[in-house]
């Protein structure tokens, strides 16, 4: 595993429509520990903390006594401390896999409450190394530095197990793969989005041009989620993934766009994972950071824009984007990141988000520390 790399600075720019956490039982590994993190040796006892015992030992007396906990990472973010970025981790034991890779934020949160779950403080080496849905066996203090959810210092943090690996989404020929652009009811009628879909079979560079048709529904069409119950029309959002079988059985697109609308035979609404929901925030260029300003749909954004390229420049190294939020959508990122008021600033890596502020000026600090770190 490796951190994240330093690469030319790239400017994006998206405006349109448009953040996790849990563990599981504990148990003996069957694979030898990675250690993500050495712990200092204690100079009164001559030994770092032992990792042979992997059974969750919370009932130790007091703040100085060791504490091991054995998880599922669910959740990564920063903070800002006086003078350094503080990074976290969530590690919960109650929770599956699927739970901890793919929950929200805020229900994650509620769990790690809940259910014995906690943040623990670590390295930034650390944490570049640790991925949601690893298992992991974190030794700490008994000492919690906040409570809701708890806040510990982490001494070590060992790589149990690595997540499983999602079966690979596979494009077919003659089923059309594309996300709702948008959608007129009364007309019948979706843009859909098939920009990766047209891209399927390409290697290497892929141009920057989206692709789009507009999707026809009749009577005839039938509409079913991934577990083939029955959709109504009024159930498909913007933002939503589709399978789309065309009428005939194939269909040739027409990159010129002066195809007629495709009529559809079958339209399926499939799960998206949450890597899938936030693909147009997290960092897509070879800078691996991704700077977000995130507000209301119809708001002007321009002077947050104009103070952001002023005062943080090194937002701009990776790419910035202006997304705005809208009710209603598929995915809704007040869920998905917990995010309780806009507009906001956004920092993702190339899997999750890494920090949020409403203030430019924190984002300034951030930018400056973190600028700082690599030195």
């Amino acid at each position: 595993m490796a951190s994240l790399s330093k690469a030319a600075v790239i400017w994006t720019v998206v405006a349109a429509g448009v953040l996790s956490i849990i563990g599981c039982e504990p148990g003996e590994s069957s694979s030898p520990p990675k250690t993500a993190y050495e712990a200092p040796r204690d100079p009164a006892k001559g030994f770092a903390a032992s990792h042979a015992d992997t059974r969750d030992s919370e009932t130790a007396a007091g703040p100085e006594e060791a504490v091991v906990y054995e998880g599922l990472v669910a959740g990564k973010n920063t903070i800002l401390g006086t003078n350094k970025i503080k990074y976290r981790i969530l590690i919960l034991r109650e929770v599956d896999e699927q739970t901890a890779v793919n929950g929200k934020q805020r229900d994650l949160e509620q769990l790690a409450i809940a259910s014995n779950g906690a943040w623990y403080e670590v390295s930034r080496k650390e944490f570049d190394l640790v991925r949601r849905g690893q298992r992991v066996k974190v030794v700490s203090t008994n000492e919690q530095l906040d409570m809701r959810p708890p806040v510990r210092a982490a001494q070590t943090v060992d790589i149990l197990q690595e997540p499983e690996e999602p079966l690979h989404f596979k494009f077919l020929d003659d089923v059309i793969t594309g996300t709702v652009r948008s959608l007129d009811a009364n007309q019948r009628r979706i843009e859909l989005d098939i920009s990766a879909w047209v891209n399927r079979d390409k290697k290497g560079a892929i141009e920057d041009i989206g692709h789009v048709i507009r999707v026809n529904i009749d009577e005839e069409t039938v509409l079913r989620d991934e577990q083939e119950r029955k959709l109504k029309l009024s159930f498909i959002k913007t933002g939503d993934k589709l399978n789309v079988v065309p009428a005939g059985g194939s269909y040739r697109y027409d990159r010129d766009g002066g195809q007629q609308p495709l009529r559809a035979d079958r339209i399926i609404r499939l799960e998206q994972t949450r890597k899938e929901k936030l693909r147009r925030l997290i960092a897509q260029g070879p800078g691996g950071i991704h700077t977000v300003l995130m507000d209301q749909a119809g708001s002007d954004a321009s002077e947050q824009w104009d103070e952001l390229a002023a005062q943080v420049p090194g937002a701009l190294y990776g790419g910035y984007s202006a997304i705005e939020y809208r009710e209603g959508d598929a995915v809704d990122y007040k869920l998905e990141l917990g995010l309780d008021r806009l507009p906001t600033y956004l920092v993702f890596d190339r899997e999750d988000m890494l920090f949020r502020t409403e203030s430019v000026q924190e984002l300034q600090r951030w930018f400056n520390l973190r600028a700082s770190e690599q030195r």
